[in-house]
């Protein structure tokens, strides 16, 4: 028992000492670490277990496929492009190249990557594809989504006809059609080649969902004869086809024309009533999309979010607080109008338009989700109303990516607030650090910022400079400043500009010219301007201003 407990009592310093050896080990140092692999990508719960050859992978790389599809990457990132080709590599490793449920969701995947090419040979790999129409329409139906070009869809859609013989149906020229009515007038050229395949095949006259979206698509375009042409040839008119068709004439902004049709209307639900009240608004009759909005209710016809949307644009125009305040109070009264941003975003720029400048602010920091048009109607209405410093403090707070109309309200602050040299930084950052090319409506504020701060010569530099063909709008700021600093000569070298981009618009600037000379003394060079202004035989246009008083009215004087 001695000697035990002896060699017990040795073990066990020894032990410790290699424990203390071990502890004095210098450990080593950040640079001498290996750099750290990031973290694997999450993957969704309750994956099938990863055996081979078995239902259980089919199903672990449907999943993959679709948490992948739930993500919302950029296309063509790097990042989708790689999940792309291990699911790809997945599906050829393990012989699945043949499911087509599997296919299915990966020609989903590479149309949304717009990688085209890649869908198209995935559909190609299906023993059936030429039997089926299914998985053809599915990759027409994804390089649809995916906003592929007109062109580039119209040559997949050859190239499926053509090559791999393919025999479309109506859902295949409805999926197409609706496609190019996306694109507007741009699609117009592909969109009659593909009314002609349409005939051709028997579906253009037969089937209505054919018919109406090849009436919204001649709409979109601004092709309204085409658009009415079609709509007479159509044998079932639904509701959906009239409303199409009121819609083409809201867009092409024939306003009588779409009323008239509005009137013989069978059925008037709450898409004809919005899209009437929309067009009047958006032209510069917000009497009579308010008038129309009462007769809406009139008629009992349910109105909705994009209703009050309407209508609050028209709120907004005429300069109508107590109808906002209603409609607001009308919102947050009744629970079947549904909040969305735009819904806020409207009412925000009804405030700002109606001068409640304190009114839209609470209205933006109440809201639960932000967009871009978001920001950019609190910071132009700060801006717009003398709180220039608070807009530009707003900005440096956004949270979201701005656009060139953020920045044109950006610039805008700065000229109200004197901020020549941040307005220079902005401006000279845009396409720099934002990647948007200045517009024509930027360079005009800068040219007005410059002539504020009495840099009249710094403007004209600009304006005669700029890449871009100066418009009135530029030419008309500058004006502005010589008129603020009584430079005669400047002035007449400017409206000489103006007089020929505005021909018709000729003697109210030259009567401003006259004025100007007449203001410093210059009777002789006034008179002279005169008799030009005489020899036009013209005069000078009617200036009008908006009256709310029980109704809107408007004086012309």
């Amino acid at each position: 028992m001695g000697s035990k407990s002896k060699l017990r009592q040795k073990t066990i310093p020894a032990e410790k000492q290699e424990t203390r050896h071990a502890e004095a080990e210098p450990k080593p140092t950040m640079s001498s670490q290996a750099p750290r692999r990031p973290p694997p990508p999450r993957l969704p719960p309750n994956l099938p277990p990863h055996v081979p050859y078995s239902r259980a992978l089919q199903q672990r790389l449907y999943l993959l496929a679709q948490h992948a599809g739930r993500r919302r990457l950029h296309p063509a990132g790097a990042t989708s492009l790689r999940a792309l080709d291990q699911l790809h590599a997945q599906l050829l490793l393990n012989g699945f190249h043949r499911k087509r449920f599997l296919l299915a969701k990966l020609i989903s995947l590479a149309a949304a990557a717009a990688d085209l090419p890649r869908a198209e040979a995935l559909f190609l790999s299906s023993s059936s594809s030429s039997s089926s129409p299914t998985l053809a329409n599915l990759l027409l139906r994804a390089a649809a989504a995916s906003r592929a070009r007109p062109r580039q869809l119209l040559s997949l859609f050859s190239r499926l006809v053509g090559r791999h013989g393919f025999r479309p149906n109506a859902f295949s020229f409805s999926t197409l059609f609706a496609a190019l009515s996306g694109a507007g007038a741009v699609a117009a050229p592909h969109g009659g080649a593909l009314h002609a395949s349409a005939l051709a095949g028997g579906f253009a006259p037969s089937s209505s969902h054919v018919m109406t979206s090849l009436l919204d698509m001649y709409g979109a375009a601004g092709q309204l004869v085409d658009a009415r042409k079609v709509f007479d040839e159509m044998r079932d008119r639904t509701a959906a086809a009239w409303n199409c068709m009121l819609s083409a004439y809201v867009r092409c902004r024939e306003v009588d024309v779409a009323l008239r049709f509005f009137g013989e209307m069978p059925g008037r639900d709450a898409v004809a009533w919005t899209t009437v009240i929309a067009g009047c608004a958006s032209a510069g009759r917000a009497a009579e999309a308010v008038d129309l909005f009462w007769s809406m209710r009139k008629a009992r016809v349910k109105d909705d979010s994009v209703t009050m949307v309407a209508l609050l644009t028209a709120c907004a125009e005429l300069g109508d607080l107590r109808l906002g305040r209603w409609v607001h109070a009308r919102v947050d009264q009744e629970g079947h109008l549904q909040r969305t941003v735009s819904l806020d975003n409207a009412l925000i720029h009804m405030y700002v338009k109606c001068g409640a400048v304190e009114d839209a602010h609470r209205m933006f920091l109440g809201m639960p989700r932000r967009s871009t048009i978001s920001w950019t109607t609190m910071i132009s209405g700060l801006a717009v109303h003398g709180r220039a410093e608070e807009a530009l403090e707003l900005f440096n707070r956004m949270e979201e990516r701005p656009d060139g109309t953020t920045l044109l309200a950006v610039l805008s602050a700065c000229s109200h607030s004197g901020k020549v040299g941040d307005g220079r930084q902005y401006f000279e950052s845009m396409e720099r650090v934002y990647g948007i090319a200045p517009e024509i409506q930027h360079y005009g504020c800068m040219v007005d910022m410059l002539c504020r701060s009495r840099r009249l010569h710094e403007a004209l530099e600009l304006a005669e400079a700029m890449p871009l063909q100066s418009n009135e709008a530029v030419w008309g700021a500058l004006l502005s400043g010589c008129k603020r600093e009584d430079n005669l000569e400047l002035a007449a070298k400017v409206i000489d500009r103006l007089t020929e981009l505005q021909p018709d618009r000729a003697a109210g600037h030259l009567v401003l010219l006259s004025n100007m000379y007449a203001g410093v003394g210059q009777w002789e060079q006034a008179r002279i301007v005169r008799e030009r202004v005489a020899a036009l035989h013209a005069g000078k246009p009617a200036g009008g201003s908006w009256v709310n008083q029980n109704e809107t009215s408007m004086l012309v004087a």
